[in-house]
């Protein structure tokens, strides 16, 4: 995938500089002094909030930050199964801008019967790498491991699953020292359940933007494409994945294919600036628009709550992935207009939540 370039690099790069020391603790959760814009901060790019097939567990959200030498990526979960002897596993597939992966709508390849990543989803991003913790019963019954889909000079086999090493239930970090991702770190702290988890705890990774490779390195405006998932011991896919699939019940099963699904099972995000997109056709049933755009003074946000009265959120980030304007925070029904009303010129994302459906819409103010 070519570097996605968004109006906002020059600004960040600025605050980049001036941030060069920050950095994340990675140590299994993302505190709240973690969360926030700008480099050294997580931001949130997706939620689950759909059906749950087993119990109070599973996938909750993912957050992604940078700093000047690392990509750090978040992947709330509560993945310890109720059942002793039962493992569970969180997931996570990622597409960066500095290498050429699987392209998308082609079966990942696996050969590691031991690992959830032996299975072979079908994804609408394209995919460089695998990663995933799995999570047994026993107090250090952590296991993490990495699959590479890179291809090119160098690369390894395509598909390869490697075995990071192990670790335990209380955040403790374990350095990777496998020819894929080289450095990187990877920390998981339990909680029995998602009601326990209060503190956004689950699987972190750290990445050493170093060892991604390519000539282009990841920075401030790169984009990057991610799918995370929530599986048991013989990596059947539950419902719980991000992006969320509206009215999902069932279980996803075995190397699910995803191309299927309407929209994009993928979610589009910015360093240093957040979430560019979820899927197209949440947008398209809600009936969302910001009009005219590029926008005037007299711009208006419309959209549809399509079932009944719903909670309903709208807000206005820059390009620096500020909120600037909450428009709406309330339960409505059937179709709205809002005001956008008078913004500095710039680029705006206008954020649409309806119920568990989340979507954005760029918006230039002239």
């Amino acid at each position: 995938m070519k570097p996605f370039f968004t109006l906002a690099t020059v600004a960040s790069l600025a605050a980049a500089s001036l941030s060069a020391n920050a950095q994340f603790t990675v140590d299994g959760k993302a505190d709240a002094a973690e969360i926030g814009t700008g480099l050294g901060k997580y931001q949130l790019a997706g939620s689950y909030t759909g059906t749950r097939l087993d119990g109070d567990r599973g996938l909750r959200s993912v957050y992604v930050g940078y700093t000047a030498t690392t990509l750090n990526i978040m992947v709330v979960g509560s993945a310890q199964a109720a059942n002793s002897g039962d493992y569970r596993a969180l997931v996570l597939y990622l597409n960066t801008p500095a290498r050429a992966g699987a392209p998308a709508g082609v079966q990942l390849g696996g050969n590691d019967g031991q690992s959830p990543l032996k299975h072979r989803p079908t994804l609408d991003l394209q995919t460089d790498y695998g990663l995933r913790a799995s999570v047994g019963p026993g107090a250090t019954d952590v296991y993490f491991s990495n699959a590479s889909y890179v291809t090119g000079t160098g690369a390894p086999t395509a598909g390869t699953d490697n075995y990071v090493g192990s670790g335990n239930k209380n955040g403790t970090a374990v350095t990777s020292t496998t020819a894929i991702l080289t450095g990187s770190r990877f920390a998981y702290l339990n909680t029995a359940t998602l009601t326990d988890n209060t503190n956004n705890a689950g699987f972190e990774i750290e990445i050493p933007l170093a060892v991604l490779g390519g000539t282009t390195p990841l920075t401030a405006g790169s984009r990057l494409d991610l799918f995370a998932a929530y599986t048991n011991g013989d990596g059947v896919f539950f419902t719980d994945v991000i992006p969320q699939i509206a009215g999902q019940t069932t279980a996803l099963g075995a190397d699910p294919n995803f191309t299927t699904i309407a929209g994009n099972q993928s979610v589009g995000f910015v360093l240093g600036t957040g979430v560019l997109a979820s899927r197209n056709a949440v947008a398209n049933g809600l009936d969302f628009q910001v009009y005219p755009n590029p926008a005037s003074a007299t711009a208006k946000v419309a959209y549809t709550v399509p079932t009944g009265r719903q909670a309903v959120s709208v807000d206005v980030y820059n390009a620096l992935g500020q909120r600037v304007r909450s428009l709406a925070k309330a339960e409505q029904a059937g179709t709205q207009e809002i005001a956008l009303g008078s913004l500095p010129a710039g680029a705006y994302l206008v954020k649409l939540r309806v119920g568990d459906q989340l979507t954005s819409r760029k918006v230039v103010v002239q």
